[in-house]
């Protein structure tokens, strides 16, 4: 225990000189601090505040903390304890001071003996580059100037105003919702961007002007206002840190509330002016000002998750100062109740509601910033060249999510000795088990999507243009090879045919009668049997077109998807299809695997394919495997927006259907089994498949090693 001389195990030696044991020095508090009263707490006890002038910093503390602080001087924590325990009814331990000890030493209250090493400009950098505020203007002199001019804005008549003004703006804008959404979609421009990047300014200069109006307004100084860079994003800020002097926690309340006040006063205005104004350039500077205020006022300042307005609106309004690390105390005890079985006493006294309350708001706080610092890891690699980018996503997770988990873990080894035998034991299972599970090649089977199709398909066209004579099937007819399906004629080719027939017969006459002409006969004999030649091909040729129009099947099967406007007498298109022609017998896919699985799977290899939307599987083998990724996906309906499991690259059209990650495309084949009455359509299936058996642990590894060595370029 600091504070008490802690004497040697066993007696001493005679003629020996014992050292006294040595103490540590008693440490002093800092003489810039102040002490001074504030609010009751919320169960009527008298509360105080530790001001730290230097960092603009208050702490709170209650009546125990703070007799011991006016005994301070005592320096000894069992002299400090007796008289607090003669002086008042408190009942206090050594451990309270020692524990209060510890506190002011971890917030650097209290003076140290020899200085503080500096810190490391790497460490600055690590710690800080998240966010960093930077102080511009001390604008308390014209605060102070301009509040007269804005009294009425806290009038109950502007006030009431203001809420019929919403009210009708909102009711207005739903009936006009069609206009809403149009508004929106022309804001996908170069031009709203800039709208919105303007209208965000502008409403967050106004959110931190309401903070230091309604602060100056209730006494409070406003040390500084300036702007803050929030994973390099500017953003601006006011510094209302002495708002801890006011005793009433309403006061504190309207302060920490007022900037979304503002923003919504402006929203709300802006949404009636949007509804009555009509097109114009004003009308849609007020759209970009409403939207902007409604939705980043709600969805961002609003969260009690993180230290925005939100978070301090609930503090004050619930009169709990250090929400997040009080509430985040009793979810670590329940935390290691639960897990490793370490039984403590509450950090303070509250009813078993609120505690539970507690409990639940640290869960939801800690699951809302692990995804929060994720997606801050992944705008952090997005913002940066690609190796930086690397290592600066590493930090964050390492910093904020894999730091604060280790530190957890430490606490749980270093008290090891007060886990329960069970519990350990019960971890030491699960840890096996869990090794187990990784490093065991167990993960032999592979999964594909893919599309499902007939293993033959015959689509049906016309050559050209022409018109139909017969139609010899019907919509699933079943054909054989060679059979007939329908007759077409072209009345252009028709003649033209025949014109060469005449021409080339004609031609044929002349050769003839020039051989009984005695001027020059050979010569011209020659040249009419060329032009007779000439027609014979072209007739030749015409007549082959005009066979092209007799459509057979090439192989047997049932016909599907029949032109139902198909009629004798109808003209149709070359890049018409008239019907298709699919094998019965047997089914064809294609699929599409990634790369961690391209080299353990092999052609040849038995599949079984699960169509979906249809009962059974049906089974085949691998037929063939691409040697390279494809670059576009076989079929739309493989991609996620689509319903397939395939993302699209989103720097890509999503008409190009590119890809994100790399895939390879299988073909599978096999035979339709009895009970598939009709050849598969068109269908999305998945194909399972075995492979080379494969741990968890070395497909992730794998995965984290390739997708270092793509993101870095080494």
């Amino acid at each position: 225990m600091l504070g008490v001389a802690v004497s040697q195990a066993g007696g001493a030696r005679p003629g020996v000189a014992t050292r006294a044991p040595q103490r540590a020095p008693w440490p002093a508090l800092r003489e810039e601090l102040q002490i001074e009263p504030g609010g009751p707490n919320p169960d009527g006890s008298p509360a105080w505040h530790i001001c730290d002038p230097v960092r603009n910093l208050f702490f709170r503390i209650g009546w125990l903390e703070f007799e011991i602080l006016r005994r301070w001087h005592l320096g000894d924590a069992a002299r400090i304890a007796g008289d607090v325990r003669a002086a008042t009814t408190l009942a206090a331990h050594p451990e309270d001071v020692a524990r209060l000890q510890d506190f002011l030493a971890r917030h650097q209250l209290v003076r140290t003996p020899r200085p503080r090493a500096p810190t490391p400009a790497w460490r600055w950098l690590l710690n800080n580059y998240l966010f960093v505020r930077v102080p511009l203007v001390r604008p308390q002199r014209w605060l102070k100037a301009a509040l007269p001019w804005v009294a009425w804005l806290y009038t109950r008549t502007f006030v009431g105003a203001t809420l019929l003004a919403a009210l009708a703006g909102l009711l207005m804008a739903a009936r006009q919702w069609d206009t809403v959404r149009a508004h929106l979609h022309g804001a996908l421009s170069w031009e709203g961007v800039f709208g919105f990047a303007g209208a965000l300014v502008l409403s967050k200069l106004l959110h931190e002007l309401g903070h230091a109006l309604m602060s100056t307004r209730h006494g409070v100084r406003v040390g500084h206002m300036g702007v803050a860079f929030l994973v390099m994003w500017p953003m601006a800020y006011t510094d209302t840190g002495e708002s801890w002097k006011l005793r009433r926690s309403r006061h504190r309340l309207a302060i920490a509330s007022a900037g979304i006040c503002a923003e919504l006063v402006l929203a709300a205005w802006c949404t009636l002016g949007w509804a009555f104004l009509p097109e114009s350039d004003l009308r849609n500077a007020l759209f970009f000002l409403a939207t902007t205020a409604w939705v980043l006022t709600l969805a961002v300042n609003a969260s009690p998750f993180m230290r925005f307005d939100g978070y301090y609106i609930l503090t004050d309004a619930l009169d709990l100062p250090g929400l997040h690390e009080r509430a985040g105390a009793q979810a670590r005890r329940v935390l290691r109740a639960w897990l490793p079985g370490l039984a403590e006493p509450s950090p303070e006294a509250l009813s078993p509601a609120f505690r539970r309350a507690l409990v639940a708001f640290a869960f939801a706080t800690w699951a809302y910033r692990f995804v929060l610092f994720l997606g801050i890891a992944l705008v952090v690699y997005h913002a940066f060249f690609k190796a930086l980018g690397v290592f600066l996503f590493f930090v964050e997770i390492s910093v904020f999510i894999v730091r604060p988990v280790l530190a957890e873990l430490r606490v749980w080894h270093a008290r090891r000795a007060e886990i329960p035998s069970r519990r350990r034991w019960l971890a030491a299972l699960l840890l096996a088990c869990a090794a187990l599970v990784l490093a065991l090649p167990w993960s032999s089977r592979v999964g594909a999507p893919g599309v499902l199709r007939a293993g033959v398909e015959q689509p049906v066209y016309s050559p050209f243009a022409a018109r139909l004579v017969a139609l010899d099937v019907a919509e699933g007819a079943t054909v054989r090879a060679g059979q007939p399906l329908l007759a077409l004629e072209a009345p252009v080719q028709a003649v033209e045919r025949d014109k060469a027939e005449a021409m080339a017969a004609a031609y044929e006459r002349a050769a003839q009668g020039a051989l009984g002409l005695d001027d020059s006969p050979a010569a011209q004999a020659a040249l009419a049997q060329q032009q007779a030649a000439r027609w014979t091909r072209e007739q030749r040729a015409r007549q082959a077109e005009l066979q092209r129009l007799q459509i057979v099947t090439a192989a047997g099967g049932t016909v599907r998807d029949l032109d139902p406007l198909l009629a004798p007498g109808v003209w149709v298109a070359p890049s018409q299809r008239l019907a298709t022609v699919v094998d019965a017998q047997r089914w064809r896919a294609e699929a599409l695997v990634p790369e961690r699985d391209r080299l353990r799977i092999e052609a040849g290899a038995p599949v079984k394919a699960y169509v979906q939307g249809r009962g059974g599987r049906l089974e085949g083998r691998i037929v063939a495997i691409d040697g390279g990724s494809v670059k576009r996906l076989p079929h739309a309906m493989l991609a996620q927006p689509h319903g397939g499991e395939i993302a699209l690259n989103p720097t890509a059209p999503a008409k190009d259907l590119k890809p994100a990650q790399a895939w390879f495309r299988i073909v599978a084949e096999g035979p339709l089994p009895p009970d598939w009455r009709a050849p598969p359509g068109e269908a999305r299936v998945t194909l399972q498949t075995q492979a080379a058996a494969q741990s968890l642990w070395r497909r992730w590894s794998d995965a984290a090693i390739t997708a270092l060595i793509q993101q870095t370029g080494l």
